[in-house]
């Protein structure tokens, strides 16, 4: 498993911007407009909260899964989830994305985002020892 840590933007907590941008990784495959009214809570990855530093968020991921690419998709929440990304960043996502049928997680990662190991997420208290292991 790999982790990817979700800071605030603006006005967008940890917590929301984490849940947004899984949501909006699912969308990719399924746009909204297409799902059944079951999937409207589902995503792609799982969100988990700092067990101790309750308002930082991160993503648990797998960064080698495939992300099948809908035809009709709409990449503009999940690119808004970026403000650090430059236009012609933007323009490059979506035009991969755009162009093939299934796109690994890992070439549309923002080269802003940094992935960790689980080794990171212990060591800094996002994993905490089973009891009895401490």
């Amino acid at each position: 498993m790999e982790y990817i840590l979700v800071k605030a933007v603006g006005l967008i907590d940890s917590g929301d911007r984490a849940r947004i941008i899984t949501r909006e990784l699912y969308n990719i495959m399924r746009p909204v407009h297409v799902q059944d009214p079951g999937e409207a809570s589902c995503a792609m990855f799982g969100v988990m909260q700092h067990p101790t530093n309750t308002d930082q968020f991160a993503l648990a991921v797998d960064t080698d899964e495939l992300i099948t690419v809908h035809a009709e998709c709409n990449l503009e929440k999940l690119l808004a989830m970026f403000p650090e990304l430059t236009a012609d960043e933007r323009y490059n996502l979506a035009s991969a994305i755009h162009q093939l049928d299934e796109i690994p997680f890992n070439s549309i990662l923002p080269s802003t985002v940094t992935v960790r190991d689980t080794a990171y997420m212990e060591k800094h208290g996002w994993i905490l020892p089973e009891d009895g292991e401490r």
